[in-house]
């Protein structure tokens, strides 16, 4: 089965007017919906990470892309890492040649519990037609490096990469085999996307530690003494897009710190654990905005057990 293309239609125009948010507000459900799920604002640091992917891509301005190397993008789950992929995705569609389909960049989603025939079938969908061959293991990974070599991929960007770290022993030789035989072609670089645990795994690997030295950067959230200004200016930018009539204040110091407490300034988190949701809710509810009590109904049914913290509970909000 072939599987989600990257390419994402990102939402990242602003409702600057009252004109244009009222217009916007007057949209289906769906399509406001849509705006909502696909909405983007960039920031420094986001822009700092993607300029690292390119120069790991091509290191050299109009050089060739490189090869043979092994990097890293790091950070906590729901940091914000996906949102980085897709939009550098989004700058290397695949495309059809003369003498076959070309993939320039090729990215690998990895599930929890990952095992070897599924990995495999996961670069087989992601790499065009065809379905992974039921055969044994070695010869399936040299298979799926085979087809990335096939599609004549610059970069292998693997997400979520410690689930293929933390795989059983048996199949973790099988993966460690694969990355190996892939870095072996000198045909791409291979980019690790995941938590920091991955830094630990590939670094004991001398095989793909050796491959370049494993250069790497961390994706961390807004610091709340040092960047908090930082984190209420995304936020606005943020409100401003949303499809709403009026603007939900999220910039205000108040529901700033409340986003920020229950987030930790992840804004993977911020978007989709909060603001999203809380989008949702106050759509059904025909709000001109997003109101506090939005935001505090969603807190309360993701609540950590033991926190006993009462969010977004203030009615001068």
């Amino acid at each position: 089965m072939e599987e989600e293309a990257m390419i994402t239609d990102f939402h990242t125009a602003a409702f600057d007017t009252p004109e244009q948010r009222e217009a916007v507000s007057q949209l289906p459900n769906i399509e406001r919906q849509r705006l909502i799920e696909h909405l983007l604002v960039t920031y420094p640091q986001f822009d700092k990470l993607v300029e690292f992917i390119s120069n790991y891509h091509y290191p050299v301005v109009g050089g060739s892309h490189g090869r043979g190397s092994v990097g890293g993008l790091i950070g906590k789950t729901r940091a914000g890492k996906s949102d980085i992929i897709k939009f550098y995705c989004n700058r290397w569609p695949a495309y059809d040649a003369e003498d076959g389909s070309v993939i320039p960049v090729v990215y690998i989603p990895v599930p929890p519990d990952i095992v070897a025939q599924r990995f495999a079938e996961i670069v087989y969908g992601v790499t065009g037609p065809g379905s992974a061959p039921k055969i044994k293991l070695p010869s399936l990974m040299g298979r799926s490096v085979d087809r990335i070599v096939g599609v004549r991929a610059q970069l292998v960007v693997i997400d979520d990469s410690q689930f293929l770290f933390q795989a059983p022993k048996n199949h973790l030789r099988e993966f460690y085999g694969f990355l190996k035989l892939l870095a072996d072609t000198e045909s791409c670089n291979i980019l690790f996307v995941g938590e920091e645990s991955v830094i630990t795994s590939v670094l004991a690997f001398d095989p793909l530690a050796e491959r370049g030295g494993f250069p790497k950067e961390v994706l961390k959230p807004f610091d709340r003494d040092t960047e908090f200004d930082q984190f209420r200016l995304m936020l606005h930018e943020i409100d401003l897009r949303l499809p709403f009539a009026e603007l939900s204040g999220l910039a205000t110091r108040y529901l700033a710190a409340e986003l920020h407490d229950f987030t930790g300034g992840a804004m993977g988190k911020v978007m989709k654990n909060l603001v999203r949701p809380a989008a949702f809710r106050a759509l059904n509810d025909g709000s001109p905005r997003i109101l506090r009590h939005h935001f505090y109904e969603e807190a309360a049914l993701r609540q950590r057990p033991g926190d006993t913290r009462v969010y977004f509970a203030s009615e001068a909000a």
